[in-house]
């Protein structure tokens, strides 16, 4: 039996030793990783577009707009920054909401797409 605890001692000594020191090295590498504070700051600001690129799409989103025979587009304007494209107005109808926004959404393609229309309830009854 003292032979089986030879072996089996210098085995888990040498485990133990290397799970031990295994994640020292890992420690090391994560903080050589982790980025400065100005490199953290930097990597912050991201402009996905110029300002050419904001007007083009804005004046494709307000052409299909005001081409739809089925959408009063007067109501709604069209604001792009940074590639964000913004809905702004208002309307008394559901189904005219609904539709400037998937019209939108289709001619931005896979530019972020923000309603801010403000839906306003007509009162039918007060007449």
């Amino acid at each position: 039996m003292t032979a089986g605890h030879d072996r089996i001692g210098p085995l888990l000594v040498t485990l133990l030793g290397v799970a031990a020191l295994a994640p020292v090295p890992a420690a090391l590498a994560q903080a050589r990783s982790t980025p400065s504070a100005h490199e953290a700051i930097s990597q912050e600001v991201v402009i996905s577009a110029t300002r050419l690129a904001d007007e083009a799409l804005t004046a494709k989103v307000v052409q299909v707009l005001n081409n739809d025979p089925y959408l009063f587009a007067p109501h709604i304007s069209v604001l792009t920054e940074n590639g964000v494209v913004r809905l702004e107005g208002f309307t008394n109808d559901l189904h005219e909401l609904r539709r400037a926004l998937v019209l939108a959404r289709r001619a931005a393609g896979q530019r972020r797409v923000l309603n801010e229309v403000e839906f306003m309830a007509s009162d039918d009854d007060a007449d």
